[in-house]
């Protein structure tokens, strides 16, 4: 017994001696990303001055940045325009693709291969190839520049991804709960989205944290689609902020746009991390 024990500690001693070099990487990396966060939020509320001297607190720190942002530069516009388009798309996405994904992993049905490889093959098409057909069309319909087409638009973008994704999910949980709803009376539609969704609950909350810091920080189909002042989101009005005060000088208030325009993704990521963690290693329940 004491030889295994021994055995034991020394193969795991090897095995974090051997992984010593990456853990020294992976601490160095944080370091440095903990200091240029940290530096970039100081300067958010700093001055241009004591940015170019090399001092953040020169002249002391100010929410006058984030002010001007927010009021002068439309920064509450954006952030409102962001959120009609990034929570109601997230949404539409679970409707969709977690029904469409349960029937193509629980049902055999003709056709039913044909349709998740042509999933698979959607997610190796490039975005840009598709955008100039759809751009054509949406204007020959006169229905350009408008809130809706733009949900719409960030739903369809992402079904592929969403429906393979949540499709694997469902494979992994057991029949049995199905058949056992089904004796007990409930209909198919019942037993989804009352037994089996809920069990879901990992991969959809990981899903839906994707799919709002995606759309949160989308930068391509907005500035076709929204490029606007009245319409555009957070990504195309940053590249837009951050050119005008380059421009005038303005690093104090470039800095409080990147700050405004991270915060939130990266807050929720903080907070939710655990759920994201969740979704990716499990696999729901095997039967």
């Amino acid at each position: 017994m004491k030889t295994i024990i021994k055995y034991v500690r020394e193969t795991t001693l090897s095995r974090e001696l051997k992984a010593t070099p990456l853990y020294i990487i992976m601490i160095a990396f944080s370091v440095f990303m903990a200091y240029m966060l940290g530096w970039i939020l100081i300067a958010s509320f700093s001055t241009t001055r004591g940015i170019f001297l090399g001092d953040l607190f020169l002249d002391g720190l100010s929410l006058d940045n984030f002010r001007k942002v927010l009021v002068n530069s439309d920064g509450i516009r954006t952030i409102i325009n962001t959120l009609i388009y990034t929570i109601p798309s997230s949404l539409l996405l679970i409707v969709i693709c977690a029904p469409a994904a349960y029937v193509l992993s629980r049902y055999n049905f003709k056709g039913n291969k044909f349709i998740q490889q042509l999933f698979v093959l959607s997610l190796s098409v490039p975005g840009i190839m598709i955008t100039m057909p759809i751009f054509y069309h949406i204007s020959s319909l006169g229905i350009f520049n408008s809130r809706l087409v733009l949900i719409l638009l960030f739903t369809a973008n992402s079904i592929p991804f969403d429906t393979y994704y949540l499709s694997a999910y469902f494979k992994n949980i057991s029949s049995s709960y199905e058949q056992s709803a089904a004796l007990d009376g409930a209909s198919q539609i019942r037993t989804f989205w009352e037994i089996i969704f809920p069990m879901a609950k990992p991969a959809v909350v990981t899903l839906t944290i994707f799919n709002l810091i995606g759309k949160w920080n989308s930068y391509f189909l907005p500035l076709i689609f929204a490029n606007t002042a009245e319409m555009r989101p957070i990504g195309v009005w940053l590249e837009s902020n951050i050119s005008s005060m380059v421009t005038t000088g303005d690093y104090g208030g470039m800095f409080a746009s990147v700050v405004l325009a991270a915060a939130p993704t990266i807050i929720l990521y903080m907070f939710l991390s655990n759920f994201v963690l969740r979704g990716v290693d499990q696999g729901g329940v095997k039967g």
